[in-house]
């Protein structure tokens, strides 16, 4: 999917923020990604996501929900609060795939999880299923 940016109608590359305290976890995902041509950036914590999320303004994140400052709940509910009208397609990141975790998300409008331990194929697929959706 290619995004087109409403100033200039050119089409522009995909970007997404990774929210992942783990950095060697983030990097492999980054490299993943930008090995697909899409633009990435990544915080490890909740609170520097928020704001890195509002300058950067990503088509997708890739939540991690368990945070070292908010759980990743706590941060979508936040940007859901101040940004609702350019909410992205959020991914979570989890180590519990469980069915209350999942029906956490489903309610909080998650769009796929990335279950740890994944694949960079993985990766690759639910990102590019997430933009392919057409909602980002």
């Amino acid at each position: 999917m290619v995004n087109r940016s409403p100033e200039s109608g050119r089409s522009r590359l995909p970007t997404v923020l990774i929210i992942e305290d783990t950095t060697e976890l983030a990097e492999v995902i980054q490299a993943t990604l930008e090995r697909m041509n899409i633009i990435t950036a990544h915080e490890t914590h909740g609170t520097k996501g928020i704001a890195r999320f509002e300058a950067f303004q990503p088509d997708v994140v890739l939540l991690d929900i368990g945070l070292p400052d908010m759980s990743g709940w706590k941060f979508l509910e936040t940007v859901k609060e101040h940004y609702r009208d350019r909410m992205p397609i959020i991914i979570v990141i989890t180590a519990y795939g469980d069915p209350a975790n999942r029906l956490v998300g489903k309610l909080q409008g998650v769009n796929d999880y990335l279950i740890k331990p994944f694949t960079s194929d993985e990766v690759e697929r639910v990102v590019m299923a997430a933009l392919s959706s057409g909602t980002a």
